[in-house]
């Protein structure tokens, strides 16, 4: 058997026995907010209308929330996202992920991360690393920065790059000191027992030891922590991790706690592989 069909089996199977219920989503929808054209993957159909390919699936899931004003959902989807690249190339994407909204409790994240380590752990590695990040500590250290500069910098930050931080910082008369050494910590401190040097409020540090704790729990995993972790943080709220394949080195997941509404967070995981591992 293929990985793949031993990763989708096995997902499946977890998530149901973890209560999770199929959401699917169309594949292209009405493109409404036309300020994504230059993010999305779109075409025109024969009558004129714009419609968008699917880019995103936990998007997909939180409007469906919003819109039928449901009570709960725990669902998991599978299907192909489409993006570009950063060439400008369309990018298909295979996602395997689930979601839970609304959060209620640390236990609601555990859940999530059960099933995709135990499905990841079974079929595609039994080596990974798994990095720990928190949105509200990134967000604390970009609040001051003009909103005009913060994707820019999040793309920054992402990289890691000290040198370029400090000429965008140089450039735009930003004080970027608090987003240097949160970059710079990200080399050298990460482990769970070099929070305190991070001085984080003590429900945030609570928060990442408790998820540090349960994840210690799976043979072949090492967890470090990384609040560095800039990817679509504007998106977040509360911890985050992503999933590196340790053996044959690959990102393949990624997720964490979510705004949902003014009332309302969610959590969830993603798995993602490009071609290279679904088409064989």
């Amino acid at each position: 058997m293929r990985k793949i069909d031993k990763l989708v089996q096995s997902f499946v199977d977890q998530a149901s026995k973890e209560g999770f219920e199929l959401f699917l989503s169309p594949g292209a929808e009405t493109l409404r907010d036309f300020s994504q054209i230059n993010s999305v993957v779109f075409f025109q159909a024969k009558n004129g209308q714009l419609f968008k390919l699917r880019d995103d699936y936990t998007t997909s899931v939180v409007e469906f929330f919003n819109k039928n004003a449901s009570d709960s959902l725990r669902v998991w989807y599978s299907g192909f996202v489409y993006r570009y690249d950063q060439t400008g190339q369309i990018q298909n994407t295979f996602q395997l992920g689930l979601e839970i909204v609304p959060y209620n409790s640390p236990q609601d994240s555990f859940v999530v991360l059960r099933v995709m380590l135990e499905s990841i752990l079974r079929s595609l590695t039994d080596e990974l690393l798994v990095e720990i990040g928190d949105s509200r500590v990134i967000e604390k250290c970009v609040q001051h920065v003009p909103k005009k500069f913060r994707k820019k910098l999040l793309e920054l930050i992402d990289r890691k790059d000290v040198s370029e931080l400090e000429f965008f910082a140089s450039l735009n008369n930003l004080d970027l000191s608090d987003v240097l050494k949160l970059v710079e910590a990200s080399f050298t401190r990460r482990g769970v027992n070099q929070l305190k040097e991070f001085e984080l409020e003590s429900y945030i540090e609570r928060e990442i030891v408790e998820v540090v704790e349960f994840l210690s729990g799976f043979p072949g995993v090492t967890v470090e922590i990384d609040f560095s972790l800039a990817r679509t943080v504007e998106e977040y709220d509360g911890p985050t991790f992503i999933f590196f394949d340790l053996k044959d080195p690959a990102l393949i997941a990624a997720g964490g706690r979510y705004r949902v509404n003014e009332n309302a967070l969610g959590v969830g995981g993603t798995i993602f592989l490009e071609e290279r591992a679904w088409s064989r």
